[in-house]
């Protein structure tokens, strides 16, 4: 598994899926729960780095996007 994920705070993590559905479903997040789904895109950005030092993926162009992009 990916060290990124040893840090995780799951419950957290939950939810943020929840506030990221209820968004889905038509209801936008309050600004603090906006802030906490920063969260999200932190996690992916740490998701990516590691499949990158492991081999399993590369970021287009072979460069990392700034931005969290």
């Amino acid at each position: 598994m990916f060290d990124s994920l040893n840090g995780v705070d799951w419950d957290l993590l939950h939810r943020q899926k929840l506030s990221l559905v209820e968004w889905l479903r038509g209801r936008p997040p309050k600004p603090p729960q906006l802030e906490e789904l920063w969260g999200v895109v932190h996690l992916l950005d740490a998701l990516q780095d590691d499949a990158v030092t492991c081999g399993r993926w590369q970021f287009p162009d072979g460069q990392e996007q700034e931005g969290g992009a």
